[in-house]
């Protein structure tokens, strides 16, 4: 590398670093704390009812969605979500009739096998959602969100460019040497250069999975008005009857993906949805499966299946990036690993911070020694 590249990666490693550090920081604290959210909402009380007996048969949908009705008989069903950690817990968005999104109308939370209506809190009423909600978007919603995406890739950048810089110098010293003995900034350096490097694979993989998440409504979003846009307009009949009931939509679904479980179901009108079709959406059953989806448009009126698809590669991409963000797919050891990375990828935040703070410092002790000795001379 000539001494001309090197200063260019020297530069791109420094500000990126700068820039992306007090925001790294926050997601640090607030990454750290997360990794164990079961467990503090489990400690808190703060966990959803799950409760049923063994061989309690489900609810009917249908069953369910007529109670979330019972609190706004204003609002219609839009949407069902299953979750895929407890299958006693399942969420309905209600809205007006006229609405095709998710901002005007309300979630409730129901026990999928006693019906029992549960209140949803607020973000800010939680201490794990208060920890997300900032996690996520720095309480600023969308553009907040945009920037810790953008906050992210910088990241990504200047791991990329810290093994560039420091790794040849790296390999002239011997693993985990750390010379505290020619100053604090030389150990500072050597802390900060140890550190990256034995997190770099953790940082890099988490850093990129955190970004792409990050700007999950643009890649959702280009999804539905792309490929789900394309597949509900090649089905443009209107509605002229009565809907089949959401169960039958259902077991359509599930028909038409053998040994898959529910994920989402949309109503007809819904912007995941067509203007007469259901889009039933499922998942598979292991940690893997479960982040990859399929569709089934399922028409509202005879009930009958009318196009399957599975998602494009980027929606893929941003399903699996969850696990590998949040480490939460392995159990308490995995979260123990990704909790240490974490606390070392804040030391390797804060040493390379203490180093640049240093640095002019360093340079002006080093000119006025040079001209004390010129005026001995």
């Amino acid at each position: 590398m000539t001494p001309a590249s090197l200063r260019g990666w020297r530069l791109v490693h420094r500000w990126t670093s700068l820039i992306c550090s007090a925001n790294l920081l926050i997601l640090c604290v607030t990454g750290l704390i997360l990794v164990f959210h079961h467990e503090i909402q489990h400690l808190m009380g703060e966990e959803l009812d799950s409760s049923y007996t063994e061989g309690q048969a489900r609810l009917p949908l249908q069953s369910l969605v007529d109670i979330a009705q019972k609190a706004d008989p204003t609002l219609q069903p839009k949407l069902l979500s299953f979750d895929p950690e407890d299958k006693a817990v399942n969420y309905i968005y209600l809205g007006p009739p006229e609405e095709s999104g998710f901002e005007l109308g309300r979630w409730v939370v129901l026990n999928g096998f006693t019906g029992a209506n549960q209140m949803l809190k607020q973000p800010t009423e939680t201490l794990v959602g208060f920890l997300l909600k900032l996690h996520v978007d720095l309480f600023t919603g969308f553009a907040g969100q945009m920037f810790v995406g953008v906050m992210g890739l910088l990241f990504v950048v200047s791991t990329v460019s810290g093994l560039v810089v420091y790794g040849p110098f790296m390999k002239k010293l011997a693993f985990g040497i750390l010379r505290f003995g020619r100053g604090t900034r030389i150990g500072n350096i050597d802390l900060h250069n140890l550190f990256g490097v034995a997190t770099l694979v953790w940082a890099f993989v988490v850093g990129l999975t955190g970004a792409i998440l990050s700007f999950s409504p643009l890649i959702t979003g280009y999804w539905q008005k792309t490929e789900l846009a394309a597949m509900t307009a090649r089905h443009p009949e209107p509605m002229t009857g009565s809907s089949v009931s959401i169960d039958r939509v259902a077991e359509a679904g599930l028909a038409a993906f053998p040994g898959k479980d529910l994920a989402f179901i949309a109503y007809p009108g819904n912007e995941y949805a067509g203007s007469r079709h259901f889009s039933v959406l499922v998942r598979g059953h292991t940690e893997l499966t479960q982040r990859l989806l399929s569709v089934a448009l399922v028409d509202a009126e005879t009930g009958v299946v009318a196009e399957t698809a599975g998602t494009p590669w980027y929606m893929t991409v941003l399903m699996l990036s969850g696990p590998f963000h949040f480490g939460d797919y392995g159990g308490l050891p995995l979260q123990i690993v990704w909790a240490l990375f974490t606390i070392v990828t804040g030391v390797v935040t804060v040493t390379g911070f203490v180093v640049w703070l240093k640095r002019p410092r360093a340079r002006a002790a080093s000119a006025a020694t040079g001209a004390k000795l010129g005026s001995k001379a």
